[in-house]
């Protein structure tokens, strides 16, 4: 019960700080990504993961345990045995050495599983960045939306009270105002849509800081700020030090390392043993030393081997696997960022600028009785579908770009 009642509360919560707060509070992205990398939980997770992995190291560097033993014997048994007094007692010290330097190539395993797991923070941290960026866009993407929806009502509203006039001076048909009054509700739908859009927008931007629900109202991003792509062999210059290459480079040292381990597995580690024994029946004492090797002759460890022979193969497999796939992303993402800008561009010298000038004769003719509704209902149109159609194009530029710094990003 408390559980649904606690849901109940945060969507009146956030409304509550939205009446509270009397001015617009904006939101830049520099500000996104400080609260981002502060808060964000996948980030928390890849920083878990890499204090387990230097805990690892830390095993795999400490010598096995000694053992001290005690043990009795010849008593409680016949003739001689049949006492207590008779009994022989050992305490032995025994302590395993491992050859064939078995722990520093663990250790060497253990380290480049640690450092894949930092390099792994920064994958994170990207992987973050970029999904961060792209809700960042989208938001604004949606922000820009909702004016141009607001733009379109008053423009829809305005027609509708220029064709009333019309009808009252006896100029117009009454069906004139009707499908005013279609367009103006149309306009205003799209408007509401547009709302609920961008609060859509600006919660799942909010959920990248951890955040329940947004505490801005307003978004400050470049939409309309474009520049020409560099060229494609820059982009590929940089491509061997993502941080997904050099983690994957970690993973195959480590690999290899493992591999060493194994093959060394195979020579017998040496025990040796020292202690004290007493004798109470005849009160003799003497010291005990001894050497226990165990005889590679069934199980020479070649399971453990051949797996991590192939895992090194596996491993080096997996890396220029992803090699060859963020090469042909980038290459993709790319060509779409270029053909994205050359788009954009042309919408916004030759598409933009003849939809607005279409309709402002539209209007101004309709005004004057130049020209039919239908005249001026056609320019509508075509301005708001050019209008959301440079949006889009603009929207898919910035967020191929960020798609790209993702891909070209370095490790700190």
């Amino acid at each position: 019960m408390k559980n649904w009642l606690k849901l109940l509360l945060i969507p009146l919560s956030c409304l509550a700080s939205s009446m509270l707060s009397a001015e617009l509070v904006e939101l830049d992205l520099d500000t996104a990504v400080e609260r981002t990398l502060h808060l964000a939980y996948p980030l928390r997770i890849a920083q878990n993961e890499a204090d387990a992995k230097r805990g690892q190291v830390q095993q795999a560097g400490l010598y096995p345990n000694p053992e001290i033993a005690y043990e009795v014997e010849n008593f409680g048994g016949t003739n001689a045995w049949k006492g207590w007094k008779s009994r022989e007692e050992r305490y032995t010290y025994s302590q395993l050495f491992e050859t064939a330097g078995k722990i520093n190539t663990r250790v060497k395993a253990a380290s480049y599983q640690y450092y894949a797991a930092l390099v792994g923070y920064d994958v994170s941290k990207l992987i973050v960045l970029n999904r961060l960026s792209r809700s960042f866009i989208q938001a604004a993407a949606a922000q820009e939306l909702l004016n141009i929806t607001h733009e379109q009502m008053g423009i829809a509203q305005e027609v509708l009270r220029i064709a009333t006039k019309k009808i009252e001076a006896g100029k117009a048909s009454l069906i004139q105002k009707s499908k005013a009054e279609v367009a103006y509700s149309t306009a205003v739908i799209a408007r509401d849509k547009a709302e609920v859009d961008f609060a859509t927008a600006k919660r799942k931007l909010a959920v990248s800081w951890a955040s329940v629900c947004p505490d801005f109202d307003v978004v400050l991003y470049p939409l309309f700020t474009i520049s020409r792509p560099i060229p494609l062999g820059e982009c590929l210059a940089d491509l061997c030090n993502q941080p997904e290459i050099v983690q994957a480079l970690y993973n195959y040292w480590s690999a290899k390392e493992n591999w060493r381990l194994q093959k060394k597995k195979a020579i017998p580690d040496v025990t040796l043993t020292t202690g004290y024994k007493f004798a109470y029946e005849n009160n003799d004492q003497g010291l005990i030393a001894g050497i226990a090797l165990p005889l590679p002759i069934f199980d020479r460890n070649q399971g453990n081997v051949r797996q991590a022979y192939f895992e090194v193969i596996k491993t080096g497999n997996q890396g220029k696997q992803l090699w060859i796939i963020l090469e042909a992303k980038l290459a993709i993402l790319y060509e779409e960022l270029v053909q994205a800008y050359e788009e954009a561009e042309r919408l916004k010298t030759v598409s933009l600028p003849s939809a607005v000038q279409a309709f402002d004769l539209a209007q101004k003719g309709y005004r004057e009785g130049k020209f039919e509704y239908l005249d001026v209902l056609d320019a509508q149109r075509t301005l708001f579908d050019v209008r959301v159609q440079y949006l889009n194009t603009l929207t898919l530029y910035h967020q191929k770009r960020a798609d790209i710094d993702f891909l070209n990003s370095q490790t700190d």
